[in-house]
């Protein structure tokens, strides 16, 4: 009995090998890919774009930005738990995540924190009302977002493919 379930298990294994992960096992790195890019795209537009205007002196919404830098951080924290071992590019291609986030994992996680850090300041320092504090915080912000990112959407960085 035991030879006849080591050699269905051994056929079993050696089907994946041959013909890669069957598509009901595909469908849970895919969505997690799925809700993290949702996530990802609407952070600057959803809270990250008012923050910037503040900082420009472009709007005066100071008193907007405790809450929207909340809502950022809870959105970043959801995301990070989105980066599932097997949700990379060799089983989703559409991701832009590089292999360097779990390669590296302790990196990218220090990387997410001082993301939530630096927001979570953000949102601390517009409660002040101090206008130039809080250009000085929205400097780090932007230091932090460029622990993963490395610059501009288009350029890719340490932890994510240049956009296509």
């Amino acid at each position: 009995m035991i030879r006849i379930i080591s050699g269905v298990g051994l056929a079993g294994a050696l089907f994946l090998f041959l013909n890669g992960m069957p598509s009901w096992a595909q469908s849970a790195p895919a969505q997690a890919v799925k809700e993290r890019q949702e996530i990802m795209n609407s952070l600057w537009p959803s809270y990250y774009r008012d923050m910037s205007r503040v900082a420009r002196g472009e709007s005066p919404d100071i008193a907007a930005i405790p809450a929207k830098a909340a809502q950022a951080s809870e959105a970043f924290k959801k995301a990070a738990l989105l980066f599932t071992p097997g949700s990379g590019r060799d089983a989703v291609p559409e991701t832009r995540a590089k292999p360097e986030i779990w390669t590296r994992k302790a990196e990218f996680d220090a990387a997410v924190t001082a993301m939530i850090k630096e927001t979570d300041a953000l949102g601390e320092t517009a409660k002040s009302g101090n206008l130039d504090a809080f250009k000085a915080q929205w400097a780090k912000v932007g230091q932090a977002c460029g622990g993963c990112h490395g610059g501009p959407a288009k350029s890719g960085g340490t932890f994510r493919f240049e956009e296509q």
